[in-house]
C-alpha cells in the first residue's frame, strides 16, 4: 500500500509554487501547494494550525499525517497564525529551503482567498436575508402609518370635536338663558385637557429634554392607577429610538393603568445591548396582545419586540428595543472549517437545499442556516464578565438578568435557526427549572457554572465546526419537512445526523459533564473526546513532541483498554454505549498513522 502511494506521490515533477497557483482551482489550491512541496522535498509536509499543547493537521501530503513533531523546518503561513512543515525530508538544501518560503507564501494567498469567498457567502447570505427584512420592515411601516393616522383622527373627532361641540352647546345657553357660565369654563377647561393629553400622546413635552423614564412618570402621573418605576435605562439614545420606546411602554400603562385598582403596576427598566422595561399589573385584562397589537407592529418596524404574558393574576409585559443595528459576526476559519469531514458533508447537504428551494419561499430557511453555519460559537455570558474581551474565536454575549426559565428559552433562541447560543457561563446562582429548561431545546447547549471566559471559549472554538455542523442538521430537518416525500435531502440529512462519529462525541462529552456515564474514569475519557485539544497527542495525554510510533503504541492502548472496559460484567448498557464511542474515537486516531507506515 505504502509503495504505490511512494510512487504515485513522485510520479509528477515539483513545479514553482506560482505555477501551482495559475492552474488550481482556489478550493484545491492549498492541497496542491502542500503536496509539492513534499515532492520538491521528496518527504512529508503538512499545513498545520497551533493548539495550547500541539498542532492540528489542516492539509497535509501524505494524507493523514497527525503530528509535526519530526519536522525539520517550518515557514509561518501569512496571518492565519498557522505553519508549513517540511517533515522527513530526503533531500534538503537551499533550494529546498526556498520552496518551503515560496510555498508558505502562496500558501497565505490561498488561505486569504478562501477567506475572502467565506466572507463573500456570508455577505451575499446576509444581504439577501436583509433584503428581505427591508421589505418587511417597509410594509410594516406603511400599515403603521395607517394605523397611526386613524388613531388620530379618531382621538381629534371622537374626543376633542365632541368636546367642542359641549362648549358651543353651553356658550348657546349663556347666550339665550344669561345663565351657565361657570359650565361653559368647566367643559372649556375639559376640552383643553383632552387636548393636550392628545398632543402628549404624540409628542411628549418631557421626552426630547430629560428622556423616556421621565416622560413615562410624568404620564403615570395623570393615571388613576399607581405606577412605580425601578431600574435604570442609561445613557441616552437617539430620538427615533426613544420615541419608539416611550410610545410602547405608554400605551401599555394607559391599558394596564387607565382604571383604579388598590395594587400598583411595577415597571422595571434595564439596559444590555437594548432599552428594556418590563410591566407588571396584577389583574390586568388578559387579551393584551390584541389591544397592543398597533403598538407591537409599530416597535416591531424599529427592529424591537413586545411580549404579552398572563400568568397568576397577573399581566406581564416586556418591550426590548435594540439600540443599535445588528452587527456582521466573523465567520470561521476557512483551515478550521476544511480539517472537519463532517462539517464539508453538512455544508454541501445545505447548498443543495438552497439549490432545491430556488428562490421559492422556503430558502429564506436555508439561507438562515447556511448563514449561521459560517458564524463562530456564541457563548452566553450570565452575569459579569471582565474578562469577556480575552475570548478569541468565538462569539461573546453578556446577558445581566437572573438566570430563570424565561432567560433559558430566550439563550436558546429555538425558533430561528441564526438565534441561539451554543453555551452559557453562567456567573450567578441559576434559579430553579434553569438548567432544565436550557437544555431542553433540539439543539445542544453548554452549561458551565464554573471557569474563565477564555477557558469556556477555547473548548468552544477547538469544537467550532462539529458545533456548527450538528446546529445545521438540526434546523435541515425542520426544512427538508417542506420538500417532496421522495427527495434525496431527507434521506442524506437523516443519515450524516445518525452517522457523524464527531456527534456522538460531543453528546458523550455532555454526558461525562453531568456525570451521567464512566464515573471512574470521567477525565481520561474527556480528554480522549478531545477536552484537552482535538490534535492526536492532546486526546492521548502525550508531549507535542512524541514521534508517531509512541502515537500509535498510545492509540492501541485506548482502543484495548475501552474494549476491556466495555466487555466487563459490571460495566451497565449506558456505559458500554459510551465505550463503543471511545474505542472508535482511539481507532480514528490509529487508522492515519498506519496507512502512512
Amino acid at each position: 500500500m505504502s509503495g504505490g502511494l511512494v510512487r504515485r506521490w513522485r510520479s509528477t515533477a515539483c513545479r514553482q509554487p506560482h505555477e501551482i497557483a495559475a492552474t488550481e482551482p482556489p478550493e484545491r489550491l492549498a492541497a496542491a501547494l502542500v503536496r509539492n512541496l513534499a515532492e520538491g522535498v521528496r518527504g512529508k509536509a503538512a499545513y498545520a494550525m497551533p493548539t495550547e499543547r500541539s498542532h492540528v493537521v489542516v492539509e497535509s501530503w501524505p494524507p493523514g499525517l497527525t503530528g509535526v513533531a519530526d519536522a525539520v523546518a517550518s515557514e509561518p503561513v501569512g496571518t492565519t497564525g498557522g505553519a508549513l512543515f517540511a517533515v522527513a525530508p530526503k533531500r534538503w538544501d537551499d533550494s529546498a529551503r526556498d520552496l518551503l518560503r515560496d510555498t508558505a507564501a502562496w500558501l497565505g494567498v490561498a488561505a486569504r482567498l478562501a477567506r475572502l469567498h467565506v466572507d463573500h457567502a456570508a455577505a451575499d447570505q446576509r444581504a439577501r436575508r436583509l433584503g428581505a427584512e427591508l421589505g418587511d420592515a417597509r410594509a410594516r411601516l406603511a400599515r403603521v402609518r395607517d394605523l397611526e393616522r386613524h388613531r388620530l383622527v379618531q382621538a381629534i373627532t371622537a374626543t376633542t370635536l365632541r368636546d367642542l361641540d359641549a362648549v358651543r352647546t353651553a356658550l348657546r345657553a349663556v347666550t339665550e338663558e344669561g345663565a351657565g357660565l361657570a359650565v361653559a369654563e368647566q367643559r372649556l377647561e375639559d376640552l383643553i385637557d383632552d387636548f393636550r393629553a392628545v398632543v402628549r400622546g404624540v409628542f411628549p413635552a418631557m421626552l426630547p429634554e430629560r428622556g423616556p423614564r421621565a416622560a413615562l412618570e410624568e404620564l403615570a402621573a395623570t393615571l388613576p392607577r399607581p405606577v412605580t418605576f425601578t431600574g435604570d435605562l442609561g445613557r441616552r439614545v437617539g430620538w427615533q429610538l426613544e420615541s419608539g420606546f416611550y410610545h410602547a411602554v405608554a400605551a401599555t400603562l394607559n391599558l394596564v393603568a387607565g382604571e383604579p385598582a388598590a395594587q400598583p403596576v411595577t415597571v422595571t427598566f434595564g439596559r444590555d445591548d437594548a432599552l428594556r422595561a418590563k410591566v407588571h399589573a396584577p389583574g390586568a385584562p388578559a387579551e393584551l396582545e390584541r389591544a397592543l397589537a398597533q403598538d407591537i407592529e409599530r416597535l416591531a418596524v424599529l427592529g424591537g419586540e413586545v411580549e404579552c404574558s398572563v400568568g397568576d393574576g397577573a399581566a406581564v409585559v416586556a418591550v426590548r428595543l435594540p439600540e443599535r443595528v445588528e452587527q456582521v459576526p466573523s465567520a470561521l476559519d476557512p483551515a478550521e472549517l476544511e480539517r472537519s469531514a463532517v462539517y464539508r458533508k453538512v455544508r454541501d447537504l445545505v447548498r443543495r437545499g438552497q439549490a432545491a428551494t430556488g428562490d421559492g419561499p422556503d430558502r429564506a430557511g436555508w439561507d438562515a442556516v447556511a448563514e449561521r453555519l459560517a458564524m463562530p460559537p456564541r457563548l452566553a455570558v450570565v452575569g459579569p464578565a471582565p474578562d469577556a474581551a480575552e475570548a478569541t474565536r468565538v462569539a461573546v454575549v453578556v446577558v445581566d438578568a437572573p438566570a430563570d426559565e424565561a432567560l433559558a428559552a430566550e439563550l436558546r433562541g429555538d425558533d430561528d435557526p441564526r438565534s441561539g447560543v451554543d453555551a452559557v457561563l453562567c456567573r450567578v446562582e441559576p434559579g430553579p427549572g434553569f438548567r432544565d429548561a436550557l437544555v431542553a431545546g433540539p439543539h445542544r447547549v453548554v452549561l458551565a457554572e464554573v471557569g474563565s471566559v477564555e477557558s469556556v471559549a477555547a473548548k468552544l472554538a477547538a469544537h467550532a465546526p462539529v458545533i456548527a455542523a450538528r446546529r445545521a442538521v438540526v434546523a435541515m430537518r425542520d426544512l427538508v419537512r417542506a420538500l417532496p416525500p421522495e427527495h434525496e435531502l431527507r434521506w442524506a440529512v437523516e443519515r450524516v445526523g445518525a452517522d457523524a462519529h464527531e456527534f456522538a462525541e460531543l453528546d458523550l462529552l455532555d454526558a461525562l459533564e453531568r456525570g451521567r456515564v464512566l464515573r471512574g474514569a470521567t477525565t481520561e475519557a474527556a480528554r480522549l473526546l478531545g477536552a484537552d485539544g482535538i490534535d492526536p497527542r492532546s486526546r492521548l495525554g502525550l508531549p507535542p513532541s512524541a514521534p508517531d510510533a509512541e502515537v500509535v503504541e498510545a492509540a492501541r492502548e485506548a482502543v484495548a483498554r475501552w474494549r476491556a472496559h466495555a466487555g466487563h460484567p459490571a460495566t451497565s448498557g449506558r456505559d458500554r454505549a459510551a465505550c463503543d464511542v471511545l474505542v472508535r474515537t482511539a481507532e480514528g486516531l490509529l487508522a492515519p498513522t498506519l496507512e502512512q507506515g
